[in-house]
């Protein structure tokens, strides 16, 4: 490959890190599962030691799918949050039924605790490369966390086996705005030569 062109390629890739971005407002149009599951073929060549592929998807883009979903969030907080009344339930379904699509990234939870970090970083990659080519084909997507992908009920309402978990909820649509960039702290200022 001429050296040019080489040069290309490594500012554009250099572009699309820079300038992806989490996504949370989006278009009501819903990314096609096939788009999805192109993009994830391509995502789990991420770095993954001893090959344990500890990862698995479930794509909510539906109406039954999503109701499913919120579901499963407004059980979740009604057990714990005492002030979850009507109408935070009523706002949690609207805010909810708003993301086009849903994809439920569910984790195989190794018995032995290295391992598990190793699959942890793997599956975080491979979210970093889904999220990437997303950017690339004009799809916006926010990777969510928080207490209730540890939820034995939510897991139960998925199918999840005893052995996994859900390691993010990825809201994914075509972006209706891109967020400006935030201030990173350069490199330089983290890096030791030894």
């Amino acid at each position: 490959m001429p050296k040019t062109e080489q040069s290309q390629q490594n500012e554009r890739l250099k572009h699309t890190i820079r300038n992806r971005r989490s996504i949370r407002s989006f278009k009501p149009e819903t990314v096609p599962s096939e788009v999805i599951l192109d993009m994830l073929e391509t995502a789990v060549y991420a770095p993954n030691h001893r090959l344990t592929e500890p990862w698995r998807f479930i794509y909510a883009a539906s109406e039954a799918g999503k109701a499913k979903l919120a579901d499963s969030y407004v059980s979740f907080f009604k057990k714990i949050k005492d002030d979850f009344n009507e109408e935070k339930e009523q706002n949690m379904r609207k805010n909810l039924s708003a993301v086009p699509g849903f994809l439920l990234v569910v984790l195989k939870e190794d018995e032995n605790e290295f391992t598990r970090n190793d699959d942890f970083a793997a599956l975080s990659g491979m979210i970093q490369n889904l999220q990437l080519l997303a950017h690339e084909n004009g799809i916006g997507m926010v990777w969510k966390s928080g207490r209730i992908m540890y939820d034995k009920q939510m897991h139960q309402d998925f199918g999840l086996a005893d052995n996994e978990r859900f390691a993010a909820i990825i809201q994914t649509g075509y972006p209706d705005e891109q967020p400006k960039a935030k201030e990173r702290t350069p490199a330089k200022s983290l890096f030791t030569e030894l």
